[in-house]
């Protein structure tokens, strides 16, 4: 059977799940499989110039008024269905992935959980029996999936992801006194990402007058208040605003970096993590459960920090921005820790490629009762409740 591999997602705006996707979808259209990437949300001038040139199509789910869900889910059906037999990546996208139940049987249903976000957990638990294979990026992932629900035990897979590490590690030519260059590349958010701490981090480094520079390439709900709050390194030509960067702008930056710096309080696998270490750039990041510490070696390849510890974070930034010789050892090991760890997108894509052809043997079961699912947020009861809290001050709108 040709295999045909079909990923849908609310929109292409950059982010580490939708980059995973596009590579994965990428690498398999490179192997010989069809891959295609159709876009179900309401914003059509969405900006996927981070995309590059890629090799599957883009298609996108004609727009309907945003609470016509049952219609783009019937809509998506019937794409799906044309392309029968196929592979369904419903990327991020728990309302479509409720179109499920009214898919053929020769079409299979795959979700990607990305992180330790509970907001997978939860359409894990009240929607598992729809998919033949949920894939946890890291193993915390998986093992805490299983354990919370045993019932879907057959059906999870860990497949870490990987990215496509240059021919040879970036050469770094440091002059003596010239800055560390620390990249924080990623969403402006206060929530998950806690860029409170960054700026915190970069304010201590400025007052001890450390040698150290900082990229941003992003944006975010909380970019006006985190650049306001390092206004005084930012005028000293200590931090420099990129903003958005496409995908391999953000390469050129990371060739160019000395330290990745993540201050996250959750995560999957990161996608930047991974092509960072693959360029030799030094994480300095946080210590949580998932995933981190699958490619972290403390003090050998990177240094894993407890969440919100600001000081340990400038130490550390201290500390390599005054050894040369610790900089470059560590550049080496993150860039080996990549290529000679099996973080490959070629490894990724040929686990992930195996997993979908296994599929046509499934014993378990999967909802196909030929209806799709309204999304809870969706169903009138539930909208009404939601108002009704806002109106008498019992939730935040």
């Amino acid at each position: 059977m040709s295999l045909h591999v079909v990923a849908s997602s609310p929109s292409l705006d950059l982010s580490g799940a939708n980059v995973l996707v596009a590579n994965l979808l990428d690498q398999l259209q490179r192997a010989g499989l069809q891959t295609e990437w159709i876009v179900t949300g309401h914003n059509p001038t969405d900006d996927a110039t981070w995309l590059g040139a890629r090799q599957f199509e883009i298609h996108r789910l004609r727009l309907t008024r945003i609470s016509d869900v049952q219609q783009r889910q019937k809509m998506l059906a019937e794409f799906l269905e044309e392309r029968a037999p196929c592979i369904y990546l419903p990327n991020f996208d728990f309302d479509m992935a409720c179109a499920a139940p009214a898919l053929s049987p020769s079409s299979k249903v795959v979700l990607i959980m990305h992180c330790d976000d509970p907001v997978y957990h939860d359409f894990a638990a009240r929607h598992g029996n729809l998919f033949h294979a949920i894939v946890c990026v890291s193993k915390f992932l998986a093992e805490t999936l299983g354990a919370a629900l045993p019932e879907l035990q057959g059906r999870i897979f860990h497949i870490p992801f990987g990215v496509a590490p240059p021919a040879g590690l970036p050469v770094r030519e440091k002059l003596p006194g010239q800055l560390l260059e620390a990249a924080y590349c990623g969403r402006i958010s206060f929530h998950q990402k806690r860029v409170q701490d960054l700026a915190q981090i970069i304010n201590r480094c400025h007052a001890e007058n450390l040698p150290v520079r900082f990229q941003i390439a992003g944006t975010g709900p909380d970019e006006k208040t985190f650049f306001e709050s390092v206004k005084a390194p930012l005028a000293a030509g200590k931090v420099s605003r990129r903003g958005f960067l496409p995908n391999p702008e953000v390469l050129k930056l990371l060739n160019k970096s000395d330290v990745l710096l993540m201050t996250s309080d959750f995560e999957g696998l990161p996608v930047v993590l991974l092509e960072a270490m693959s360029r030799g750039c030094v994480p300095v990041v946080t210590k949580i459960e998932s995933g981190m510490g699958e490619l972290v070696q403390h003090g050998e390849n990177g240094f894993l920090l407890p969440v919100g510890d600001v000081k340990s974070f400038v130490e550390v930034l201290a500390k390599i921005s005054a050894d040369s010789a610790l900089l470059s050892r560590l550049h080496l090991a993150a860039f080996d820790r990549i290529t000679s760890g099996g973080f490959t997108l070629e490894r990724a894509a040929a686990d992930y490629r195996k997993l979908f052809e296994s599929l046509a043997g499934a014993k378990w079961q999967v909802k196909r009762d030929g209806r799709t699912i309204t999304p809870e947020h969706y169903r009138l009861g539930s909208r009404i409740i939601k108002r009704f809290q806002t109106l008498f001050g019992l939730q935040r709108p």
